[in-house]
């Protein structure tokens, strides 16, 4: 099984371009299965990011990705697609200005500001709004470059997902658990936009909403943490 820097990455991937060969690897019958397991894991495990159950909890039966997704989403984890298959999705839905634009980025779906405090203050959909902000400088404080294809939209689904298995790396586990809580809260309405895309969209409907329930377990292990120091 992944440990939690792992499958974070792994979903960072799913989101982002990569080469032929890199996500044939990923996609491979050894490897994608470590990814779901890891991903289980998260969905489950009463743990925040990063730490380890002890023995009597590791021990327990896993409860079937099925008690967290959608039938039809699990089939859909378990077939990933090609590369070819990745790469035209993307060509279609993660491009903007296309009719069926599902771009996973968090300024699409957040609103600018508060209202009062410019021309596009309370208006969602654009670029480059507070998140895209936020992140960019949040990665030059922690001296990472974002990389030339993100440079436009630095709160792409693909740089958060990879920021968090970065912290996890660093041992920042309790900011990567405060991180993956504030910022992924905007995927439930990008979920909305890829069920739009019916069949074709749901292998990235399984992941959302995946990590939508992530965020929920350690939004919950957060608020009960908090409840009793």
């Amino acid at each position: 099984m992944m440990n939690d820097a792992m499958t974070f990455a792994t979903f960072a991937c799913c989101f982002a371009p990569v080469e032929r060969d890199e996500w044939n690897a990923i996609r491979a019958d050894a490897s994608w299965s470590d990814f779901l397991s890891g991903a289980r894991s998260l969905l489950q495990d009463e743990r925040p990011l990063g730490a380890t159950l002890p023995p009597i909890g590791r021990a327990r039966r896993g409860e079937p990705l099925s008690d967290f997704l959608a039938e039809t989403e699990v089939r859909a984890l378990f077939t990933p697609p090609t590369h070819d298959e990745k790469t035209s999705f993307s060509a279609r839905h993660f491009t903007g200005g296309l009719p069926q634009s599902t771009v996973p980025v968090e300024s699409l779906y957040t609103a600018w500001s508060k209202p009062g405090d410019g021309p596009f203050a309370g208006r969602t959909g654009l670029y480059l709004g507070d998140s895209a902000l936020y992140m960019r400088d949040l990665m030059r404080s922690m001296g990472i470059a974002i990389p030339d294809e993100f440079a436009s939209t630095p709160d792409h689904l693909a740089i958060e997902l990879d920021l968090i298995a970065t912290m996890l790396e660093a041992g920042m586990a309790a900011e990567a658990q405060t991180f993956c809580i504030e910022r992924l809260a905007w995927l439930g309405s990008y979920r909305t936009k890829l069920m739009a895309l019916g069949d074709e969209g749901l292998f990235y409907l399984a992941l959302v909403d995946a990590l939508i329930g992530i965020r929920a377990r350690q939004e919950a292990l957060a608020s009960a943490s908090a409840a009793s120091a």
